[in-house]
């Protein structure tokens, strides 16, 4: 074989390693960050009571095109954490986000409703709360004895929440008449 041709035909292998290589890295970065959800928030959402004294701090992390899934936090106004619950699953299609919140005018209950994060029972949207005397988290739909099938609840004073359930009726819930019944 001529010196140059040989040359050449040693570079095209050189050429065709490094392709090899390259596809090979690429194809192995895909497949590990499949299915992968993000590890950093995308977002936050910081909401006040009225009373000013709590606040409910929605973290979001997006994990797709159309998917979010989130952490709930409730601290106090300097920041002292006092419950936090997630809804974070380990691939990105299996957790809750949150849809929508809100503080009852008493500023007792923090509100919010969830969707899931792979699509999974699109029908069903349970909603839960913080409870500030208990300083924990709770289903309202334990309460109501069925699923939530919208997110848009309903608040009015002091702590009264308005749901509406699957397939087509609605509930009107006490939060306060909840504490007490425990």
């Amino acid at each position: 074989m001529d010196g140059r041709l040989c040359a050449a035909y040693t570079s095209l292998i050189m050429r065709c390693r490094s392709l090899a290589m390259a596809a090979t890295a690429v194809t192995l970065l895909v497949a590990c960050s499949y299915g992968q959800q993000s590890k950093v928030p995308t977002e936050w959402e910081k909401l006040p009571s009225p009373d000013g004294s709590l606040v409910a701090v929605v973290t979001t992390f997006h994990t797709g095109a159309a998917s979010a899934e989130s952490r709930v936090e409730v601290q106090t106004r300097s920041g002292k954490p006092l419950a936090e619950w997630s809804y974070r699953s380990a691939d990105g299609e299996h957790g809750l986000g949150v849809v929508k919140t809100q503080w009852t005018p008493d500023s007792r209950y923090f509100v919010y409703s969830l969707q899931s994060s792979g699509g999974h029972q699109p029908w069903h949207s349970p909603v839960q709360y913080f409870s500030r005397k208990s300083n924990s988290f709770r289903s309202l739909e334990e309460a109501v004895n069925g699923g939530v099938s919208n997110p848009e609840f309903g608040i009015s004073a002091p702590d009264t929440v308005t749901v509406d359930l699957y397939p087509s009726r609605s509930a009107e819930v006490s939060l306060s008449a909840l504490e007490t019944a425990r």
